[in-house]
């Protein structure tokens, strides 16, 4: 993902980001940001949650949309997601 998107990334586009996958995937957001939750907490306290919430994303959200969007397995949907919602809102 390009740094400035990264860097910009806010609690706004985090939410955005979940509304998106609810909205256009079905995504089960109370589900998953539960399972983030607990992937954070696990987390040593030098990672931001920014920096958690797009790890998190590319491990377990990008190969889901992978699969859905029938797109090869190292594509980087969930980057390329996110730097969609950081340059649109």
């Amino acid at each position: 993902m390009p740094r400035d998107v990264e860097d910009e990334l806010s609690p706004i586009h985090i939410e955005k980001t979940w509304e998106l996958l609810e909205d256009k995937f079905c995504f089960n957001v109370k589900a998953w940001k539960q399972e983030y939750r607990l992937y954070y907490e696990k987390l040593p306290h030098s990672v931001s949650e920014r920096e958690a919430f797009v790890e998190f994303g590319a491990a377990f959200i990008n190969p889901l949309l992978n699969v859905v969007l029938k797109r090869q397995a190292h594509h980087n949907t969930w980057g390329n997601m996110l730097a969609y919602i950081v340059r649109r809102h």
